[in-house]
């Protein structure tokens, strides 16, 4: 049976607490390495000292900025590979309805498409690169192969299959799954209390589930509260529930406390336990 792992690069709501980037979720299965969502200060959570992004995917749950700022630094990082590396394979990028128009828009703001490279005598991704923008393409666009998916269909990479399921918040969102073999995680993405969710992650080994509602300092908005989280776990019959998109590091107990009135499997906080094997 086929294992993998699932490492939090992130789960702050909103803006990075205590150094702990907004979300970003790492999944590491049958040899590859899917990144959901890619909130600020996941770039950073991400690249190494050999300056490599080191993904083979991309999936973004919705387009509010705590989930998809990073996309930017994370371009430069694989533009830096082409330029450097001779790379010319761009990274499958999945959005919801509305983001290419949404990538196309952002990344117009920094001039992208107006940058220039001179092909001749530089390796085959520099030369790819200076092709695409000499055509008037963009060079993020060029890097990451963009592409829209609609939520509640199954986005493919290679043998491994990622789930989706609308959920209930201001912009079109998407709930995960991903299954292999033994694998199976679920990713809840920002949502008020949905019970469909719940049946949509029956039975799975690991529920991350936002629960921005937790502390005195927590904002607006359509999220959970960590009680909430811990009805969802109950009803999908879940192994661990693992807290995440809370307000602030130290709401960590309480918010453990109030899930364990509705869940009695294995809770855990993202700030606290980052890394999880499936």
């Amino acid at each position: 049976m086929a294992s993998g792992s699932l490492t939090v690069l992130g789960s702050s709501g909103g803006f990075p607490i205590s150094g702990f980037a907004c979300s970003g979720y790492l999944a590491r299965v049958a040899g590859q390495s899917l990144l959901l969502d890619c909130g600020p200060g996941i770039a950073g959570a991400l690249i190494g000292a050999d300056a490599k992004a080191g993904i083979d995917g991309v999936v973004i749950s919705h387009l509010h900025s705590d989930h998809v700022l990073d996309l930017i630094p994370l371009g430069y990082a694989l533009m830096t590979e082409w330029l450097t590396d001779g790379r010319t394979e761009p990274v499958p990028l999945y959005l919801p309805p509305g983001g290419l128009e949404f990538l196309q828009s952002f990344s117009d703001l920094f001039g992208h498409r107006n940058w220039r490279f001179t092909e001749e005598g530089r390796n085959a991704g520099y030369q790819a690169l200076g092709a695409a923008l000499a055509r008037g393409q963009d060079w993020l666009l060029t890097v990451f192969d963009a592409r829209e998916y609609e939520p509640g269909e199954d986005i493919a990479f290679g043998t491994t299959t990622i789930a989706t399921f609308p959920v209930d918040h201001r912009v079109r969102t998407a709930a995960m799954r991903l299954r292999l073999g033994a694998m199976d995680f679920v990713y809840s993405a920002d949502t008020r209390f949905l019970p469909a969710l719940g049946h949509f992650a029956a039975g799975t080994d690991l529920f991350l589930v936002d629960a921005h509602f937790s502390g005195p300092k927590a904002p607006g908005g359509l999220h959970m509260t960590p009680a909430d989280a811990g009805r969802l776990a109950a009803i999908a019959n879940a192994k661990r529930l693992v807290l995440c998109h809370l307000g602030a590091p130290e709401d960590g107990a309480s918010a453990r406390q109030a899930a364990a009135a509705h869940f009695d499997g294995e809770i855990h906080v993202a700030f606290d336990t980052r890394e999880y094997r499936l």
